[in-house]
């Protein structure tokens, strides 16, 4: 498949390009082309040095998204709609992951003496570090905002927003981790299963309609989180039963 990953120069999006680089046509999508096109050439470069084979090349973001059959949207939150307005007029029959988490650093409540304070969460005598929030978008969740958003037609799946980006871009790491993934037509679900299981060791979760996103985006913050303040490092999901 051709793959167009949007955001495809940051962390989680170096992981994807490097991953489904060996098996499939991977388009880095960006703003700017010729940072997408160095970003392009760079992830080549690391899988031929491996002896790995990879069709991977850098364009403005309409224009990876214009040929794609799959559209991954590794992108912020708050650049949610403005990435949708550049590539919207160029969706047909693609199937739109979404990455997208909704969240920011915080502050914490403590109570001391039964007196509510208010503290900075990287205030290091207390907490050590920043903490981490969901905040919850208006629509239910990142993936319903873009549903609202994305033209009609357009299947929309929630996928991989508990990957650690770092492990993702580790090619000597299996990654035996669960994915869950949302979605409300079980075409594009199956084809983001299969993408999945392209991953060594990852094992695809289905959670259930797009309406039930807010549960797997959450859960970011939250292993952040754990893996701050317990001295932890890039923490995973398994699902054991």
């Amino acid at each position: 498949m051709k793959i167009a990953i949007i955001g495809g120069t940051g962390s989680i999006g170096r992981g994807f390009a490097l991953r489904w680089g060996q098996k499939h046509e991977v388009v880095i999508g960006s703003r700017e082309q010729e940072k997408a096109k160095a970003k392009a050439a760079e992830y080549t470069s690391i899988l031929k040095d491996r002896g790995l084979n990879a069709n991977i090349k850098g364009e403005l973001n309409a224009t990876a998204a214009a040929d794609a059959d799959i559209v991954v949207l590794a992108i912020r939150y708050t650049k949610v709609a403005s990435i949708l307005e550049q590539i919207n007029p160029v969706l047909d029959k693609q199937v739109v992951i979404s990455v997208v988490v909704p969240m920011e650093k915080d502050v914490c409540m403590i109570i001391p003496d039964s007196i509510p304070i208010e503290v900075p969460a990287s205030y290091s005598e207390d907490y050590k570090s920043d903490y981490f929030c969901y905040v919850t978008p208006s629509a239910g969740s990142a993936a319903q905002e873009i549903a609202s958003i994305l033209p009609e037609g357009i299947e929309l799946v929630s996928a991989f927003q508990n990957v650690p980006a770092a492990k993702l871009s580790n090619l000597d790491i299996h990654l035996d981790y669960d994915i869950g993934v949302c979605g409300n037509n079980m075409h594009s679900k199956n084809i983001v299963f299969g993408l999945i299981r392209d991953i060594d060791s990852m094992r695809p979760i289905d959670i259930g309609p797009i309406e039930a996103s807010s549960m797997i985006e959450c859960l970011t913050p939250l292993l952040l989180n754990i893996a701050v303040r317990n001295k932890m490092r890039d923490v995973g999901i398994k699902f054991v039963g």
